[in-house]
């Protein structure tokens, strides 16, 4: 409890028995800044303090911190909304126009080594967590390899480290492949199980090669950070709930990008498979196989539809096999 008596002192008074603990004058007391919604705090010169919500009693006993501009910026008032919305405005502007050269921006300052540090982190994780080691025999792995070897031989240089093939046994993702932004890619056993056809896995594995030579996956991952960093900064502070709410957002909004990412891939991976001597179309064989066996899981929501991109490798094997003829 304060109370200031008629000779001018200003008194913390305990408030169980009244012994007063420590005495001053106004001027002598010292007002921490105030923030936010945060208790006012006086200090007295023998260090006792003095914590209350009740600011205009403490304004009243030392009188009001005139200095405290940042408590008055902080309150709101109604006119923050027409300033808000510039600021969303410009947001959205570099969202859907800005971004994509910050990124480009971000893939060329990329230092050297980054990309194979992350594909290490990513591969730790999945053995960790996803994965056991695989179970194919030499034979299934040295047919996957020579195939392998004949995509790169045609591929454009990687842009980071070498193209690297390793296969895992990941129960429940099923006939699969992915890339890591280093130049790692991934084979599932249940991928070279389920097509032995040296076709359909030089389309998939031109496919992968392809993300990696283009940086889909690096510029993905900027392209998520960057949208998750502008709203936040738009947002101000956000908690951990919100964080991860805006982190799940940002990977929504690259959705979009990620399905023209794929679409560019089968098409450049198509060429690759076709310019390695294998049939281009084959890759249809295996969505056609996802589309009808509901056990198989899809490339998830970041790969456009089957029915889309079915007819968009028919048309692209088509006009390749016709260019060279």
């Amino acid at each position: 409890m304060v109370r200031s008596p008629q000779e001018g002192f200003v008194n913390l008074v305990a408030a169980d028995d009244g012994r007063v603990l420590a005495r001053a004058r106004p001027p002598s007391l010292s007002r921490d800044t105030r923030l936010g919604n945060l208790p006012s705090c006086l200090t007295f010169p023998s260090g006792w303090q003095f914590h209350t919500d009740d600011h205009d009693t403490v304004d009243g006993l030392v009188g009001a911190d005139r200095r405290n501009l940042l408590h008055r910026w902080e309150a709101w008032h109604s006119r923050l909304v027409l300033a808000m919305v510039p600021i969303v405005a410009g947001g959205v502007l570099i969202w859907r126009w800005g971004l994509d050269l910050l990124v480009a921006l971000a893939v060329i300052l990329t230092p050297a080594g980054l990309p194979e540090t992350i594909d290490d982190g990513h591969v730790a994780f999945i053995d960790q967590v996803m994965a056991v080691p695989s179970a194919l025999d030499e034979g299934q792995t040295e047919r996957v390899r020579l195939v392998f070897q004949d995509i790169v031989s045609v591929a454009p240089e990687p842009p980071f480290g070498p193209y690297t093939l390793l296969f895992r046994d990941i129960d429940g993702l099923g006939p699969n492949a992915f890339a890591l932004p280093g130049g790692t890619i991934i084979v599932t056993d249940a991928l070279v199980r389920t097509f032995p056809d040296p076709n359909v896995i030089a389309g998939v594995l031109g496919h992968e090669v392809a993300h990696v030579s283009e940086q889909h996956g690096l510029k993905r991952v900027y392209r998520s950070i960057g949208t998750f960093l502008l709203v936040a900064l738009i947002a101000g502070d956000v908690g951990p709930v919100v964080e991860d709410m805006l982190l799940e957002g940002a990977l929504l909004l690259s959705l979009a990008r990620s399905r023209d990412q794929e679409l560019e891939a089968d098409r450049i991976g198509i060429g690759l498979a076709f310019d390695a001597g294998y049939d281009p179309e084959a890759l249809v064989h295996l969505f056609e196989h996802l589309s009808v066996d509901s056990d198989v899981p899809s490339w998830l929501s970041t790969h456009p539809a089957l029915d889309e991109r079915i007819p968009a490798i028919r048309r692209t094997a088509d006009r390749i096999s016709k260019t060279a003829h």
